[in-house]
């Protein structure tokens, strides 16, 4: 499997290689670079199609620091430095879609695109965090974890028991204390609404019609902030991850998206 050390973190990630151009893709909490199977079966070869597994996710391995989206955004460029890509677009699914604006923000030369699931530009309320806090101390803590999960995979995966399973299989069995400091690092984001103008590549915006942690009124405040023109893309009967349970629609759009780029 491959790695890039960054300090102490060895990060894994998933690269379909290829001369095309290079987008990187970041996933949701509690998935890896697999949720993007359909992306990459889809565009691989046409596009070098690059999955990053997350700290305290996948194959990703890191010394139990606490960390924040920025830090996730230099462990991905820590990767497409050490593959030598200079220019890219970057792409993520909630937790993923956090890093990937930062990614853009740290390095706004090199990114031609930004292509969003399921996010907002702001920070937490107080008050959504003591719903979140409750989930997150059920999943790291010593109960049973199958309530959590079933309740979870409907909420973040929706559609149907068969797009739910591989994952629901997948959490059964891995180590349920590994998202702790991930799940901090989503309830203590920083906002960066007022920094998104500075973004001025094009930018490809897709909610869930059934998505229930990120309203509509606040993706459409993200869309709006982007230094560009910015149309929201909303996929009816999908919930967070239309990328993984809707992949027709979403790479129809992915497709008009990355060929519509400057070359």
């Amino acid at each position: 499997m491959p790695f890039v050390s960054r300090g102490a973190v060895k990060i894994h990630y998933s690269d379909s290689g290829g001369g095309g151009p290079a987008v990187v893709l970041s996933h949701s909490l509690f998935m890896d670079h697999e949720m993007f199977a359909p992306q990459v079966e889809a565009f691989a070869p046409r596009y070098r199609i690059i999955a990053i597994d997350a700290r305290g996710h996948g194959g990703t391995e890191d010394d139990e620091t606490p960390f924040s989206y920025w830090d996730l955004a230099r462990d991905a460029w820590a990767v497409l430095d050490e593959l030598g890509l200079e220019r890219v677009v970057v792409g993520g699914v909630a937790h993923g879609a956090f890093t990937a604006v930062r990614m853009a923000l740290l390095a706004q030369p090199r990114v031609s695109g930004v292509i969003v699931f399921g996010s907002s530009g702001t920070a937490m309320t107080p008050q959504r965090k003591v719903g979140y806090r409750e989930v997150f101390d059920a999943w790291t803590g010593d109960t049973p974890l199958a309530p959590t999960i079933k309740m979870v995979s409907s909420l973040m995966i929706g559609a149907t028991q068969t797009d739910q399973e591989p994952w629901r299989a997948k959490w059964a069995v891995n180590e349920r204390r590994r998202v702790r400091l991930a799940t901090e690092c989503l309830m203590n984001r920083d906002s960066v609404l007022e920094l998104l103008g500075d973004i001025r590549c094009p930018a490809l915006v897709i909610r869930g019609m059934g998505d229930q942690t990120n309203t509509a009124e606040e993706v459409a405040e993200l869309a709006a902030a982007f230094g560009q023109p910015t149309t929201v893309h909303t996929i009816a009967g999908a919930a967070l991850t239309p990328n993984l349970t809707h992949p027709d629609e979403v790479n129809a759009l992915f497709d008009a998206f990355l060929g519509g780029l400057p070359g």
